[in-house]
């Protein structure tokens, strides 16, 4: 099963944050103004996320709007809407959509915190902007807020 793409607008940012973070593929166009984002989607064949109801009509063929307001429920109703699997949870660099690739701890430990080094041993890379992440108490908490509990 091929995974959509998405393409979140100048208004979702955080829900783009977020989808990127369960590990769906979500670019986020800050800057752009409606027939390049547009464009930029049908290009990409992404599905542009949007709470401009103008642009939904524009191009309804690739955006959906998004009815939520609270960003938990941005990414309830997404999973929702496209009938998406379960999340492959940090996969995707939530800075810039990347896939993470696996660091090992011995590498890592050469740019991380003291700290961080002898508490976690599993750490992920981003390959383009070079971040570095670990299962954190950040990670339980997003996890928990978008179970529900």
């Amino acid at each position: 099963m091929t995974l959509p793409k998405f393409l979140a607008d100048c208004m979702l940012g955080k829900l783009a944050r977020w989808l990127r973070i369960l590990g769906y593929d979500t670019k986020y166009a800050r800057y752009l103004d409606d027939p390049k984002i547009i464009a930029l989607a049908r290009f990409e064949h992404r599905i542009l996320l949007t709470k401009d109801t103008h642009l939904t009509k524009r191009a309804p063929d690739v955006a959906y709007f998004v009815s939520s307001s609270r960003v938990e429920e941005q990414v309830q109703e997404i999973i929702k809407a496209f009938q998406l699997p379960y999340p492959t949870p940090f996969s995707r660099c939530p800075h810039c959509n990347e896939l993470l690739f696996d660091l090992p701890p011995e590498e890592a430990k050469k740019e991380i915190p003291l700290f961080v080094s002898l508490t976690f041993s599993q750490f992920k890379k981003c390959p383009r902007c070079h971040r570095i992440y670990w299962p954190g108490t950040h990670w339980q908490r997003i996890m928990q807020t978008l179970s529900g509990s």
